[in-house]
């Protein structure tokens, strides 16, 4: 299959280069309560606080690396591994979704526009532009008084309107790793049940007698 060539005047993404800031950019939004709660982590916000100061554990460095070493594994390759055992196949496809966004590497589009009127596209938000004004009516009122709708007219104004924001990074990283961390509880979960009921059987070593 042909590759594809990079969007114009930038370089593909190698995601084991920011894999690493990506992770920790997820772990401070968890910690500063930023993260939407359909994608929170599934784990308190002291261990994602411990993750990100893993410099002053070596056990907490540790499972830090192996978390990344595992997140970079598990976006990276093309099966989910253990994940395609479980009986639910909900969380492995949602991983593979996940994984699948946060590698897109290339951006398809056409865009014919001078360069030094490109450079000066810039995305401002209404507090930036007009300190105090609340709502876009109040903005527009605002601007009307200097720039009257003829003169626009006449001008011509360049307007960009965005149906559909493009999912954050971050977001897709944290659902992975809220997946991931809930089909770990569950793997835990039935040793531990597999366990008790095993000791429920035979009972505590040592209580009767064995007889060969």
């Amino acid at each position: 299959m042909q590759r594809r060539p990079c969007s114009p005047g930038l370089s593909p993404v190698e995601l084991e280069d920011c894999l690493e800031e990506l992770l920790k950019f997820t772990l401070q939004s968890h910690i500063n309560g930023t993260l939407d709660v359909d994608h929170d982590l599934g784990f308190p916000t002291d261990f994602s606080s411990h993750l990100l100061n893993h410099n002053d554990r070596p056990d907490v460095s540790r499972l830090y690396k192996d978390l990344v070493s595992a997140l970079l594994k598990s976006v990276s390759e093309a099966s989910c591994g253990s994940l395609d055992d479980l009986e639910d196949k909900e969380e492995c496809n949602e991983i593979a979704e996940g994984r699948a966004e946060l590698v897109l590497k290339t951006v398809n589009f056409e865009l014919h526009v001078q360069e030094p009127f490109f450079t000066q596209l810039k995305a401002e938000s209404l507090d930036n532009v007009l300190p105090g004004v609340k709502t876009l009516t109040d903005g527009v009122q605002v601007y009307r008084k200097f720039y009257s709708e003829e003169k626009e007219l006449s001008n011509g104004v360049l307007g960009i309107h965005v149906k559909k924001s493009v999912v954050q990074p971050y977001i897709i990283l944290s659902r992975i790793i809220s997946v991931s961390f809930l089909a770990s509880l569950l793997f835990l979960t039935c040793i531990f049940v597999a366990m008790a009921n095993l000791h429920k059987k035979l009972g505590p070593f040592g209580s009767r007698d064995w007889e060969m």
